[in-house]
């Protein structure tokens, strides 16, 4: 086969062809193969840089570019790059990016584009900055919030209303949520699920309530309201020596729970309640454990009286009924200045309807009016010699066994003039008599509604205040029946005024009708009144104090009451009017003084105070026996039960030829402790001695027990107070179990009893009993059959 042949190529036959083809100039021709040169020329010094390493200053600001433009978030937490004096591992400098938030600079290779070592830097470097900053604001007091849990929302969101007393729908409002927390904002729960929280929130709290009341003894205050939307609720607080952490004790009164009450209001129905809530936190056997000394405190109402006498048949240990029974002090001053002003008459008050609450400002305002627009018809009846309706004692702040007629106090509705001992003959001439007493109290509240409802004369009045050079508040107290001391304050501001008063109520266009003119003689009785009135205004005060009414003072109270009206009734200074007035409240204090015998436990509070022991019987002229009684019954209490042990010690101490020595004797024969020449805080004393471990021979037990005890109900006045803010005009809509219970988990909150996390706690254990119950239904029964 022969060989296949080559064609030699020819160079210039393309030449030549595309040279003929185009044809250029000649000039042309060589520009353009210039620029394919320049352009070539280019080409090789890219592809050369690209091969070769940048430099240290290109590299920067290569790397600033990147920073500037780069997609990557975690250049934000960094200040622009910088030439790092730190080299890598081919000696190459590193590019470094200094951290705004501390002062690290983070390297990093100039052929590495990885963020990893950045993103790691801000984790660490920003969880690091939060845990300083909320450390600096914890040592300056300041707790925030931090990151909220998920689960702590539903707890924070049903606390919040609970304690504001705020309605469900404030959650949703768009002024609020603006200053919510944005987790809380994200998962904030609907009207429906607050409700059913605060629900569940009642009956966590309350399970976990019941391991803390199982020491130390326990008193229980007990009294009844009706909620502005017309539910009656039993309130009930415990009063308690409650132990810190850090061993410090304090008196503690507890509102424990708020029961609603669907039935007449019978001493019966009342016990069984009171059972009720005792028994649901398992302390009916601790209320009287059988070595402490327990009670009960309400009003003398009479059904009171009928529910102490049915607790007693319930057996509970030490519960003996009445000895256990302390009424409530602040109730018994209102029922005696009611006894004093008496004879002055009074409106006759109309009855509530189940809507009305005594406690809320508008039925205030409804209560003032009824009360005040009486005030002509008052002085027409007086003037026509009638009898004025005798005050009815309205002993219970807002307690709707008022209507029912069953709250009267079974000392009360047996005092009137012919009651008074030694009874002063009263004369025209005196500077006023009983019936001008009336018609004064009526002038002078119907000055004081003038006032409140005319804002021209109110703008006047307070004019001429300042042109006499009147006191502060240029104002003139109402005189409201369901408030105590209420009487004596609008007096006090009747003769605060008494210039303006003369000159105001002269003008035709503001001023009070004629028939309401008063005069010396109506401002002479003020100031006597007021002289009359002013120490169960101080002692009010001094026991509404929270810890501060102990039962110790009661007896000295009583004394300090008796004294004063006893003086006030031989006073000649005072018309035989005032006087006899005076004696009605003298013998209806001796009838409250008769209840203290019914109870051991003020006197022996007397016995174990540090600053008055037996000596206060002495300086106070009691009866020997009397004092020799109130001994005993000490002496009895702190005596330990009959025990083996307590015999073998009796035989040792009369082998060795020696009694043991009573500890009450040795206490008796102490010296007194006082402060600067003034009793000391029998309670703080006590505990001190505690500390200290000073027992006094077992009796710093008994008496820690006796004094804690409470000598008025005023925690659950106060609690129902809280309720008419809780029971808005808005929120009439509100069940009873809802009202009770969200009042119960506002005082919870408010005395620190709500644990973080117990909400969801409580549920998670729901679930899981559910989960339980649901399995247990699921599960086949299988019956096995045995095989022969």
């Amino acid at each position: 086969m022969p060989p296949r042949s080559q064609k030699k190529k020819n160079p210039s036959t393309n030449v030549t062809s595309t040279s003929l083809s185009s044809q250029p100039p000649t000039q042309d021709r060589g520009d353009e193969n210039k620029q394919e040169n320049d352009s070539d020329k280019e080409q090789e010094e890219e592809e050369t840089a690209n091969l070769r390493p940048l430099t240290d200053k290109e590299a920067l600001e290569k790397a600033q570019s990147i920073a500037l433009r780069g997609t990557s978030n975690s250049y934000r937490y960094f200040k622009a790059p910088v030439l790092s004096d730190q080299k890598d591992k081919y000696g190459r400098l590193m590019i470094g990016y200094p951290c705004k938030v501390c002062p690290t600079q983070i390297n990093r290779p100039m052929s590495d584009s990885s963020c990893s070592n950045l993103n790691k830097h801000v984790a660490i470097c920003f969880l690091k900055k939060q845990d300083v900053m909320q450390a600096n604001l914890a040592a300056l007091g300041i707790t925030g919030t931090g990151d909220i849990n998920l689960k702590e929302v539903p707890q924070l969101c049903a606390t919040w209303c609970a304690e504001a007393a705020r309605p469900f729908s404030a959650l949703v409002d768009p002024s609020h949520q603006a200053l919510l927390h944005p987790t809380v904002r994200k998962h904030l729960p609907t009207r429906k699920a607050v409700s059913k929280d605060i629900h569940l929130l009642y009956l966590a709290i309350q399970d976990k309530y019941r391991t803390v009341l199982q020491v130390s003894a326990l008193y229980l205050g007990v009294d009844g309201w009706q909620s502005p939307n017309g539910f009656n609720i039993l309130g009930t607080v415990i009063y308690r020596l409650a132990e810190d952490d850090k061993g410090n004790v304090e008196l503690e009164a507890m509102p424990l729970s708020f029961v609603c009450l669907s039935a007449a209001h019978t001493g019966e129905y009342l016990a069984e309640s009171v059972r009720m809530v005792v028994e649901k936190f398992g302390i009916q056997n601790k209320v009287i454990s059988s070595l402490r000394i327990c009670g009960l405190v309400s009003n003398n109402a009479q059904n009171n009286e009928v529910m102490v006498r049915e607790l007693k048949r319930m057996k509970w240990p030490r519960f003996k009924g009445k000895t256990n029974w302390i009424c409530c002090f602040a109730h018994i001053l209102n029922l005696i200045v009611q006894s004093i002003l008496r004879p002055f008459g009074s409106t006759k008050p109309k009855k509530r309807t189940n809507n009305s609450d005594v406690l809320d400002s508008e039925d205030e305002h409804g209560q003032d009016l009824v009360e005040e627009d009486d005030t002509a018809g008052q002085i027409e009846i007086l003037a026509c010699g009638a009898q004025a309706r005798a005050v009815t004692d309205d002993e219970d702040k807002g307690s709707s066994e008022d209507e029912d007629g069953v709250n009267k106090s079974f000392e009360d509705g047996d005092l009137s003039k012919g009651d008074i001992d030694n009874a002063s003959d009263e004369d025209e001439n005196d500077w006023y008599t009983s019936a001008s007493c009336k018609q004064t109290l009526a002038k002078f509240r119907a000055i004081a509604k003038r006032l409140r409802y005319s804002p021209n004369s109110k703008a006047k009045f307070v004019d001429i205040c300042l042109e006499k050079g009147c006191a502060t508040p240029h104002t003139v107290k109402r005189d409201v029946r369901t408030r105590w001391n209420l009487t004596g304050a609008q007096l006090k501001s009747i003769l605060r005024c008494e210039a303006a008063i003369l000159v105001s109520q002269r003008n035709k266009k503001h001023g009070v009708e004629r028939k309401y003119y008063v005069d010396e003689s109506n401002f002479e009785l003020a100031r006597d009144l007021v002289d009359v009135l002013n120490l169960f205004f101080e002692i009010t005060l001094q026991i509404s104090v929270a810890g501060s009414a102990w039962l110790a003072n009661i007896v000295l109270f009583i004394d300090q009451i008796t004294k004063h009206l006893s003086t006030a009734t031989i006073n000649e200074k005072y018309p035989p009017a005032l006087r006899n007035a005076c004696r009605l409240g003298l013998k209806k204090t001796n009838k409250y003084y008769s209840l203290t015998d019914c109870s051991p436990l003020y006197r022996i509070a007397i016995l174990l105070h540090p600053s008055l022991r037996d000596e206060y019987f002495k300086l106070a002229n009691w009866e020997p026996n009397w004092i020799a009684e109130a001994i005993r019954l000490a002496r009895n209490i702190s005596k330990p039960k009959t025990t083996m042990l307590a015999g073998l010690g009796s035989a040792a101490a009369a082998r060795d030829g020696h009694s043991l020595s009573d500890p009450f004797d040795m206490w008796l024969r102490g010296g007194l402790v006082l402060n600067d020449g003034n009793p000391v805080n029998p309670l703080k004393w006590w505990m001190k001695q505690k500390r200290t471990g000073n027992t006094h021979g077992g009796l710093v037990h008994m008496a820690l027990d006796v004094l804690s005890c409470p000598a008025t109900s005023v925690d659950v006045e106060r609690a129902f107070s809280f309720g008419c803010d809780y029971v808005a005009s808005k929120r009439h809509r509100l069940a009873p179990k809802s009202v009770s219970r969200g009042m119960t988990v506002a005082f919870y909150s408010k005395n620190q009893k709500i644990p973080e996390g117990i909400l969801s706690r409580w549920k998670h254990g729901l679930e899981e009993d559910h989960k339980m119950q649901r399995k247990g239904k699921d599960k086949r029964k299988i019956i096995v059959v045995d095989e022969d």
